[in-house]
């Protein structure tokens, strides 16, 4: 185990949002040491070079980018592959490697609330945050969302409860890290260029249970069958959610449901009671996916302290996130929602139970492994069409074409767009009064777009000018 005490000479690697924080940290709470921050690519033109220069940080970008000599210790930035030729050098040398999560809460002792999962991470950990925050508990909503992790030793007072959203690229280096309650929302296959198999991502995940500690909690999905083929690490106390009632299925037998569903009423257990929230027709936020994600805020939030009325008046409420499911336009009775965050199949499989009919269906960019032929399948029915854009376009239309050929089966047609701009003029020129464009792709952006913030706010801009046209 390393201890921040020995070190003198620490590394920062990625200038990123998580990384220019990372590295003024370090600058001031650990006077003793030298601070270098390295990026092997080109940094955002923000003015973070010279902020992190003037406050006495070594800053090293492009080939220049070279672990020091003297290095005891390397925080990576979730962003950073392991094959860098910065993160293979240190590995080389026995130079321990942090990730920004480890490195960050070693100076943070607030409770935290830590969430993870394939899909919903972003709507469950601004859903929880909501919740506390409409409860009167102070909260700091970070990690994969909101603030990085490293700027709330600076931010935060000692009572204020972090609720932090967990990628496997935040998770696959800590050494420390416990999360007070770990949330594991479900796991499908994701990230693979990244990971190199289903099970080295799987095993990143369940590192947030790891450390933890017999007064911790371990929450998690019994609905999703890949979450309970896993052995839960650590000692944490094991609590789950699900819609169906009785329980926990093996093989965690001894486990309590924390939040379920009766008929269509959700519930919280509170004190080991069970405490009414909402009808499952109450939600603001729906899709069978958000009934999943509402009772595991639910039960993070009542984990916490809050009190069940609190969490059912958030839930009536809870207005949704910007690229998941978002209603960005209507246009000629045609609605027009923005699902950019869907970057996974499974995404794009949940996002379709919100619609019955009438879908024109946005697909394709970054190709990271992932496998079409369920999507292609799953659509039929209940998607009038599909438009493919970016690099996975090609990839896609052969899933799609391997359906045509299938006997017995309804193809979805599909019509390569190349980009989204050209996918938005043809659904507007095909789409009729009722129907709905969604941009929801399956696939990460970075093909065409910075992220997925990017390729979002795109779109909207597409169906403003529709708008402005009609």
């Amino acid at each position: 185990m390393t201890d921040l005490s020995d070190v003198r000479s620490l590394v920062v690697l990625g200038l990123g949002r998580s990384g220019v924080p990372a590295a003024l940290l370090a600058r001031r709470r650990l006077p003793g040491a030298t601070v270098t921050a390295l990026d092997e690519g080109r940094p955002a033109d923000d003015g973070s070079p010279a902020l992190l220069a003037a406050a006495g940080v070594t800053v090293l970008v492009g080939d220049r980018a070279r672990l020091p000599a003297d290095a005891d210790l390397l925080v990576k930035s979730p962003g950073v592959p392991n094959e860098s030729a910065v993160v293979r050098e240190a590995q080389a040398r026995g130079v321990p490697l942090w990730s920004e999560v480890e490195f960050a809460t070693r100076f943070l002792t607030n409770r935290l609330v830590g969430i993870t999962g394939t899909n919903g991470k972003t709507t469950t950990t601004e859903l929880t945050g909501a919740i506390l925050s409409d409860a009167g508990v102070p909260v700091a909503v970070a990690g994969n969302v909101g603030h990085a992790l490293s700027r709330l030793p600076e931010e935060l007072g000692e009572d204020e409860i972090i609720v932090a959203e967990l990628s496997s690229f935040q998770l696959e280096h800590i050494e420390r890290f416990r999360p007070d309650v770990g949330v594991l929302l479900n796991l499908t296959a994701d990230h693979i260029d990244r990971h190199g198999s289903y099970e080295a991502y799987v095993q990143a995940k369940l590192r947030l249970f790891e450390n933890q500690a017999e007064g911790d909690l371990a929450l998690f999905n019994a609905d999703d069958p890949a979450s309970m083929a896993q052995q839960l690490p650590g000692r944490g106390r094991r609590n789950y959610f699900a819609c169906a009632t009785g329980p926990a299925p093996p093989p965690v037998s001894d486990a309590i449901q924390a939040a379920g569903l009766e008929g269509d009423l959700l519930w919280v257990a509170v004190d080991g009671d069970r405490r009414e929230l909402c009808r499952r027709d109450e939600l603001a936020l729906k899709g069978d996916h958000n009934l999943a994600n509402s009772l595991a805020a639910a039960a993070a939030a009542a984990a916490v302290g809050v009190p069940a009325a609190a969490i059912a008046g958030t839930l009536r409420t809870f207005p949704g996130v910007a690229h998941r499911l978002e209603v960005v336009g209507t246009v000629g009775e045609v609605t027009y929602v923005n699902d950019s965050k869907a970057t996974n199949t499974d995404a794009t499989l949940k996002a379709l139970t919100a619609y019955t009919r009438g879908v024109h269906l946005i697909l394709g960019g970054y190709d990271k492994g992932a496998a079409f032929e369920e999507l292609a399948r799953a659509t039929e029915g209940r998607v009038a069409e599909v438009l493919l854009i970016g690099a996975t376009a090609a990839q896609l239309a052969a899933a799609f074409a391997t359906r045509t050929a299938a006997a017995g089966s309804q193809p979805t047609p599909a019509v390569v767009c190349g980009d989204l701009a050209s996918a938005v003029a043809h659904a507007a020129r095909a789409a009729v009064a009722g129907d709905v464009v969604l941009l929801s792709p399956a696939c990460a952006s970075w093909d065409q777009y910075r992220n997925y913030e990017e390729r979002g706010e795109h779109f909207r801009e597409l169906v403003s000018e529709l708008g402005k046209r009609s």
